[in-house]
């Protein structure tokens, strides 16, 4: 069985890694979702094993987020917020400064994949308003998106495996890494400015207010004022919780539930609506991963 489970581990990985193999409609999820049955069809786990292996705890905690995310897009808070904070840029290196932090801490607290396919339409509509160079500012999205969501237990799915397993508390976690966070913010600002010095001669420019309205043409900015009345105050409160869960005994997966719950239950979005937007193909590659590693592990 050990054998088999080297096999599979290797085949799985390989369909990860090499998403397009000659002859196969494979990709990440599906490869994962192929290793977990295999697993159990050559019966290195049995079913009930398979079923333990998948850590719960963290499905709950993103599928909570997922819901409380969905909504928060729907009503285009972060449409919101990425044209109001930017509108306040005059010059390229302050827009690229805006843009690393807004990113950054948005990713802490928000899962950090999200907000780069968020926040990615709207730079690129600022960037071209402005008329300046849209690539140093989407490198540094990314890169900045992965340096804040480093910085608390719900900013990645690596760091909610990490956090729920070793019992650090969220206060705890984000006061360890907070400091390296930011100062990997302002790395990234400094080493983009180098590599791309022609893209900040440019004295100063002026974001045109016009240019960030939702219009037919401008979709991305589109918000609803209404709805966010209800989703904001649910994310906020969710946010206070994850600091008092020790203090209020319960944990962070709980609290992102009830907040999914709260969102779907009082939010002005239908909840078929939002539903439909969570990332249901990430939350299977996750559980299937899960049953993977613990074949690999299980010894004779």
């Amino acid at each position: 069985m050990q054998y088999a489970a080297l096999i599979i581990f290797i085949l799985t990985y390989t369909g990860i890694i090499f998403t397009r193999l000659p002859k196969m409609n494979i990709d990440r999820p599906s490869a994962a979702f192929f290793g977990a049955v295999s697993m159990v069809l050559f019966g290195v786990l049995s079913f009930d094993e398979a079923i333990r292996a998948i850590d719960f705890n963290t499905i709950a905690l993103l599928l909570g987020m997922m819901i409380i995310i969905s909504t928060l897009e729907l009503d285009g808070f972060f449409s919101l917020i990425a044209s109001s904070t930017l509108s306040y840029s005059s010059t390229p290196l302050r827009l690229l400064t805006i843009l690393t932090f807004v990113t950054g801490i948005s990713s802490a607290f928000l899962v950090n994949d999200a907000v780069v396919l968020l926040f990615t339409p709207v730079i690129i509509l600022i960037c071209r308003s402005v008329k300046v160079n849209p690539l140093p500012y989407l490198i540094a999205e990314i890169l900045a998106s992965n340096v804040g969501s480093a910085m608390t237990i719900t900013g990645n799915p690596q760091n909610m495996l990490i956090g729920l397993n070793s019992g650090i508390s969220y206060n705890n976690f984000l006061l360890q890494l907070l400091p390296v966070s930011m100062a990997g913010m302002a790395i990234i600002v400094l080493v983009v400015k180098w590599m791309y010095p022609s893209d900040f001669k440019k004295q100063s420019f002026q974001v045109k207010t016009s240019s960030l309205k939702p219009t037919d043409a401008n979709p991305e900015f589109a918000y609803d004022f209404k709805s966010m009345r209800t989703s904001v105050p649910i994310f906020i409160l969710v946010l206070l919780l994850f600091f008092l869960s020790n203090t209020i005994h319960l944990s962070i997966p709980l609290i992102a539930l009830v907040g999914g719950s709260l969102i779907l239950l009082l939010g002005r979005i239908k909840p078929s609506k939002v539903i439909r937007q969570v990332d249901w193909v990430l939350l299977l590659f996750f559980a299937s991963l899960f049953i993977v590693v613990r074949g690999f592990e299980k010894p004779d």
